[in-house]
């Protein structure tokens, strides 16, 4: 078998808070995508600006095909993490440049970190490195491989087997730990998130992959991914459904959700290979009780009004 499944314990050494904190170089790409460019900068940068020990920048991609596309050119090299914002699903004649392609392989490979925010994992599907760095994206059903979770264990499931990757209406999901990751020491083994989406049969080539959690899809009635991450060359990728910002949302529950804001913050400390010191909050949420900014809810009716 092509692929190395890692499902169980990471053997990394986890240092935790210590009144001395690391900081972590962030830079956002956005440019494009078919959910709310603008707000979901935003708010990734009020999140992450809220804590001193994140110095995040942004770069967004000019139009293209245009003398300032062409000089785009961020240095990655320049930083720590890149959160890659970026989705062309409906409009794959909206590409970064080659050079900035080979400029992202040659980073993460030579140990950068790439966290894959929300829909950016339906991006570039015709990029083949691409995909080896996310491991599974939104993807045709005969792409690659998928995979599901059975009594905790990972199942895959053969390239034409099953469906496309797809979703159904968000929702309040429970999430359950696989295994003990360093982003998620101290958490509890489940918890409730709040307005996502479980993306169903996401595909891929499925190489050097830790699943860190899954729910419930549902539709389907199966349990399937919702973090995981991927090493690739030196480097290490993480990819999450959280962070849906609908063009038409303001501030919805689903970038408020406390346990998308904890783990974000996390898995850039462990992206960057700095030690996961990130508190766990007091609000952070349980199998039974979604937190938000501010808010907590118990049920599902009170967790989304306006949706």
């Amino acid at each position: 078998m092509n692929c190395r499944i890692l499902a169980l314990v990471f053997a990394t050494t986890i240092i935790f808070a210590s009144g001395v904190r690391a900081d972590v170089r962030v830079l956002i790409v956005d440019g494009f995508s078919n959910h709310s460019v603008e707000k979901t900068t935003q708010k990734i940068q009020s999140i992450l600006e809220s804590d001193t020990s994140f110095n995040v920048s942004v770069s967004t991609m000019p139009p293209v095909n245009t003398d300032e596309w062409q000089n785009w050119n961020p240095n990655f090299a320049d930083y720590d993490v890149i959160i890659q914002t970026c989705n062309n699903i409906f409009k794959p004649d909206i590409v970064w440049p080659e050079t900035v392609k080979t400029d992202l392989e040659v980073y993460v490979r030579g140990g950068g970190g790439l966290y894959v925010y929300h829909s950016a994992n339906n991006a570039f599907a015709e990029w083949p490195e691409y995909n080896e760095m996310i491991g599974m994206g939104w993807r045709a059903v005969d792409y690659g491989k998928a995979i599901q979770i059975i009594d905790e264990q990972v199942v895959e499931i053969p390239a034409g087997v099953g469906k496309k990757t797809h979703h159904g209406p968000r929702i309040v999901a429970v999430f359950n730990r696989l295994g003990n990751h360093p982003v998620h020491a101290g958490l509890p083994r489940s918890w409730k998130s709040a307005d996502v989406e479980i993306y169903a049969y996401t595909r891929g080539p499925v190489e050097n992959l830790t699943v860190l959690s899954y729910a419930r899809e549902p539709v389907n009635d199966m349990d399937f991914p919702t973090e995981w991450v991927v090493e690739y060359g030196a480097g290490r990728t993480y990819t999450s459904t959280y962070g849906h910002y609908w063009k038409n949302q303001d501030d919805p529950p689903g970038v408020r959700d406390v346990a998308f804001q904890t783990l974000m913050m996390r898995a850039l400390q462990w992206l960057a290979q700095k030690p996961v010191n990130q508190n766990v909050p007091a609000n952070f949420p349980t199998r039974d009780t979604v937190s938000l900014q501010g808010s907590v809810y118990r049920d599902k009716e009170e967790m989304l009004p306006g949706k």
